[in-house]
């Protein structure tokens, strides 16, 4: 099992690699540069190439890249309009979105399952109904949508919430709130579907004519074995969630890497764009790992195949 983690981590470092260098390829045949960008329009172009220069964006497209990798390995990527050290800036920015994504998954792991498991259960039934509409319904609006009204409703009209940034606990309620909201309906339509597979299969129909108790069949028989798909959404909705935080930061005005990074796009900030995307990309890739961990320790056939 070990070696097979090896080898995964290992797999990473070529994807990664691969990763980056997609990124800078379209964030440099994308129209514009740097000064362009983020100089005012009545800026004269020679200051605009004075500034590109400065930032190294005149270079061939083999230097910069070569560049930024030297900056990366060495821990000293600058970026192109605040002259500061990237991962000085991810080091300030990156903690409020783990914060926030991790508070979001939290409660939409812990919902999102149970009313999977409770629809599973109660099929077909009024709560069941209940759950697979609030499914359906969540699932086909989209985030954007649902923090407007929200800012709309419990901000501008009720007043109960800031509207922006991040100061205090009730900050975070809305913003929370709409990557819940976004999150619950993929978890429990999933958890439902197999919570339903693994409650028809012959394993199940045994432990009932053995006399278990129906408490017993669905956390025990039942829930075990539909734990693998619901592992694998929860990891990757992870990092989903860390990855979806661009459209929720920049809504509610929240300095973390979502916003970070949006900026720099428009700004034609490429290094910072390729450090974010990254560093994503990592979170993604570990995700991964981990779940073919998880997968080994429930199922001993896997287990047996890694060993």
């Amino acid at each position: 099992m070990a070696r097979y983690i090896i080898k995964r981590l290992l797999y990473m470092i070529p994807m990664l690699f691969c990763v980056i260098l997609m990124v800078f390829l379209i964030m440099s045949f994308t129209p514009g540069d740097p000064a362009s960008n983020t100089l005012p329009l009545t800026t004269p172009q020679n200051v605009k190439d004075a500034f590109n220069e400065s930032v190294g964006f005149t270079g061939s497209l083999a230097t910069r890249f070569w560049t930024y990798l030297k900056g990366l390995f060495t821990g000293n990527v600058i970026s192109y309009t605040t002259r500061e050290n990237i991962f000085t800036e991810l080091g300030i920015r990156f903690p409020l979105t783990l914060r926030l994504g991790t508070i979001a998954f939290c409660i939409s792991a812990l919902a999102g399952v149970a009313l999977g498991i409770l629809g599973a259960v109660k099929q077909y039934s009024f709560v069941d109904t209940v759950v697979t509409t609030f499914a359906v319904l969540f699932a086909s609006v989209p985030s954007f949508f649902v923090a407007v009204c929200l800012v709309l409703y419990f901000s501008v009209y009720k007043g109960w919430f800031p509207t922006f940034g991040i100061e205090g606990v009730r900050s975070y309620v809305l913003p929370v709130a709409t990557l819940v909201l976004s999150s619950i309906p993929i978890l429990s339509r999933m958890t439902r579907s197999a919570m339903l597979d693994a409650m028809n299969q012959d394993y199940i129909r045994t432990a009932r004519a053995k006399g278990c108790s129906e408490r017993r069949v669905i956390w025990k028989h039942a829930l075990k074995n539909a734990s693998l798909p619901i592992i694998t959404l929860l990891l990757t909705g992870f990092a989903g969630i860390l990855g979806g935080s661009v459209i929720v930061e920049s809504i509610f005005t929240i300095p973390g890497i979502g916003t970070y990074m949006l900026s720099a796009i428009n700004a034609k900030n490429v290094p910072v764009v390729m450090t974010c995307a990254l560093l994503l990309a990592f979170i993604f890739m570990v995700a991964m790992v981990l779940m073919d961990f998880f997968f080994a320790l429930i199922d001993p056939k896997l287990r047996a195949r890694y060993q």
